[in-house]
């Protein structure tokens, strides 16, 4: 077995606040999955989880939120989605029967079937659409090199969990102090009440 990368302890964390991800959270991240699985015809899982960190960068820059609830953590090749990683990997994880949805053959990702695109806004399929056609084609290095950002050289100085902060992805994707300070106290209202 390779290298196992720990982001955190906890299982289940929602980086929003919540304890645990709603099952439509859940199923939203598989079907964002399959919807990029689908419009490359496969990808290997370095490109996929560039494509969605860039996706849900977007969408925190220009919505406040993000676009799935799966925490990135900072590893040695970039951001990387914790659940999903863990899943495609076959180790514990929230996303369990992701495996009954993709082909993992390698680091190849395959889709058994079509996305259910109900999961998916217009928006969503926007931005998707833009950063698999920005990114998806991208070698490894030009990938591991924009994604090694601040957030990313932050999250990694961390002791500890590596988890990049939602508020430090948008700074990164240049969200204004406003929209950045926004998105933090979200998250600190989602921690104390457990939204």
């Amino acid at each position: 077995m390779g290298k196992r990368y720990l982001c955190t302890k906890q299982k289940k964390f929602n980086p929003l606040g919540n304890k645990y991800m709603t099952k439509f959270e859940q199923q939203k991240i598989i079907e964002v999955v399959l919807y990029i699985l689908n419009k490359t015809r496969g990808i290997d899982y370095y490109r996929l989880f560039k494509i969605l960190y860039f996706a849900n960068q977007r969408s925190l820059v220009e919505w406040g939120q993000l676009m799935t609830t799966d925490k990135f953590c900072a590893l040695p090749h970039g951001p990387v989605p914790t659940e999903l990683y863990n899943a495609i990997k076959g180790q514990k994880s929230i996303l369990p029967h992701i495996k009954s949805d993709i082909n993992v053959v390698d680091y190849y990702l395959l889709p058994k079937r079509d996305s259910n695109t109900d999961y998916l806004s217009e928006y969503d399929i926007k931005v998707l659409d833009e950063c698999i056609s920005k990114y998806g084609k991208m070698n490894f290095t030009e990938l591991e090199k924009t994604s090694h950002t601040s957030c990313w050289e932050k999250a990694r100085a961390q002791k500890g969990s590596h988890v990049i902060a939602p508020g430090d992805i948008a700074r990164d994707g240049g969200a204004g102090e406003e929209l950045i300070k926004y998105i933090n106290d979200s998250i600190a209202f989602n921690e104390a009440f457990g939204n």
